[in-house]
């Protein structure tokens, strides 16, 4: 195992990571077409937009426009490349608000899905993703009521596209006793990966996958005294999920599991000196992409890299796709044609 420290310094702007295997989002299978990405605009990461770019790094084109007090991210495609369903969080003095919208991959129709005023009966809504099908979105709830600050049930819902048929998926493990968060479907729709968290364990994360249609036989990937978390993904084939440790300070790695969890193992080792944020495979299966930082723009905030496995499902090299002096990351690799 190669630390990816050993092939990167901080001052690199072009290098080649050499590093051990790996894979990564929910991403629809089909030909790979363009990446989307979120761009903090401030540096307390209370206002952004949604980006999205052509994997050589060319025609970045900004496709959400929030007001300077909201913040776009945390997106997903939808199968066919068309749409991005994500997160708008709203922030005023007295109180801030996250709710679920949809927006066209050239920016046209940003409307939103579910809204949620943040009071005791819808606190949040988190972290939305696409099913394969196109029927549902999965997305985070948070419901009342409120006490010492916290939620008393924070489960997966699902939602069709049209805002109909709310649902709920996971089923809490009683009063504020647990968390769920960062939904993603299998390929087949049959599950959803997802993390949670439990109070009887300090709230650390862990992995799991349970039936999409009731959150039926819950499963842990990642092993226990891991703390694993960030936007857990399937690969298109179904066969690997992907999740970082959650843990600082301490070394930051990126893990590579089956489903059942058998074959973890690290993918990337940044040791000391880089952190991860969420990654995704490119839609062929044979790229990811994954937010870095410090990166290669200024003041050290995250960029966007990209790269590609061999044969065995290693990474042969990693390259930035961003290098902006602002804080890039939430990268999500879809099937939208290319620009240009």
């Amino acid at each position: 195992m190669r630390h990816l420290s050993r092939a990167i310094t901080l001052s690199t702007v072009v290098c080649t990571l050499l590093l051990a295997t790996a894979p990564v989002h929910a991403t629809a299978p089909g030909e790979n077409g363009l990446i989307s990405l979120r761009r903090y605009f401030n540096d307390k990461h209370t206002s952004g937009a949604l980006f999205v770019v052509n994997p050589d790094g060319s025609h970045e084109t900004q496709i959400t426009f929030p007001a300077a007090n909201e913040l776009d991210y945390t997106q997903n495609w939808s199968p066919d490349g068309r749409q991005l369903a994500f997160e708008r969080d709203t922030f005023t003095s007295r109180s801030e608000t996250s709710e679920i919208w949809v927006v066209n991959v050239d920016g046209s129709n940003p409307h939103r899905l579910f809204p949620c005023p943040g009071d005791d009966v819808c606190g949040a809504a988190h972290l939305p993703s696409w099913s394969p099908d196109g029927q549902w979105i999965a997305f985070s709830l948070a419901t009342g009521p409120v006490t010492h600050h916290q939620s008393a049930d924070v489960s997966i819902w699902a939602i069709h596209p049209d805002g109909t048929g709310l649902r709920k998926i996971t089923q809490p493990t009683g009063f504020q006793q647990s968390e769920d968060f960062d939904p993603q479907w299998s390929p087949d729709g049959t599950r959803v990966v997802f993390e949670r968290r439990l109070a009887r364990r300090d709230w650390k994360p862990a992995i799991f996958t349970a039936g999409s249609t009731d959150g039926s036989d819950v499963e842990r990937v990642s092993p226990k005294g891991l703390m694993a978390g960030d936007s857990p993904d399937w690969s298109p084939d179904g066969r690997w999920i992907i999740y970082r440790n959650d843990e600082a300070p301490g070394p930051q790695q990126v893990f590579l599991s089956h489903p059942d969890g058998s074959a973890f193992h690290v993918i990337i080792d940044g040791g000391r000196d880089l952190s991860f944020t969420s990654s995704s495979f490119s839609p062929d299966g044979a790229g990811m992409t994954i937010g870095i930082y410090p990166g290669v723009g200024k003041k050290g905030n995250a960029d966007v890299w990209i790269g590609h496995f061999d044969d065995r499902m290693h990474i042969d090299s990693l390259k930035p796709l961003t290098r902006t002096h602002r804080w890039e990351s939430s990268p999500r690799w879809g099937t939208a044609p290319l620009l240009g």
